[in-house]
């Protein structure tokens, strides 16, 4: 069990990732994760580290306009330490390349596991993110995957 405050901060850590990538400046994700920190799908895709992490964002910015939203529930946290925290939760995602308004078909929904680190400055971050894609809508052709590790997904 975690505390309330520990259980708030990790849900506004949560929230500003899909902030930042449904509404604001997704270059700056890669803060959101520890120096050494590492986004990874099931299907082995990752970028590892803060500057591959910049590049997987740049490389979904370069692709042109996209639109998402990303719709988090059922939270759950596990203390590991004072400074370290198991947690998981579900995402449901809308997302198109293009300007809005566009169609309201979900593209995915996925469990992420994810390790958080309370880091030196006091803030905590993603130790490291893991997505595991339960459902996808088999119309969808692009996959909905960020480019991790240089590679779109399949």
């Amino acid at each position: 069990m975690i505390d309330v405050s520990t259980r708030v901060q990790l849900e506004a850590l949560n929230a500003e990732f899909a902030w930042l990538i449904d509404r604001g400046d997704s270059s700056l994700v890669a803060e959101l994760f520890t120096e050494d920190g590492v986004y990874e799908r099931s299907t082995g895709q990752a970028s590892r580290g803060r500057a591959e992490l910049r590049l997987a964002y740049a490389g979904r910015a370069a692709a042109g306009p996209r639109t998402s939203r990303h719709i988090y529930t059922n939270f759950r946290f596990e203390a590991m330490d004072e400074r370290r925290v198991r947690g998981s939760c579900i995402l449901t995602l809308f997302a198109e390349n293009g300007e809005p308004p566009l169609p309201a078909e979900p593209l995915l929904v996925a469990d992420y596991d994810d390790e958080y680190l309370l880091d030196k400055d006091g803030q905590w971050r993603f130790l490291s993110r893991r997505v595991t894609w339960i459902f996808r809508n088999p119309k969808r052709q692009d996959g909905g995957g960020l480019p991790l590790g240089g590679q779109l997904a399949q």
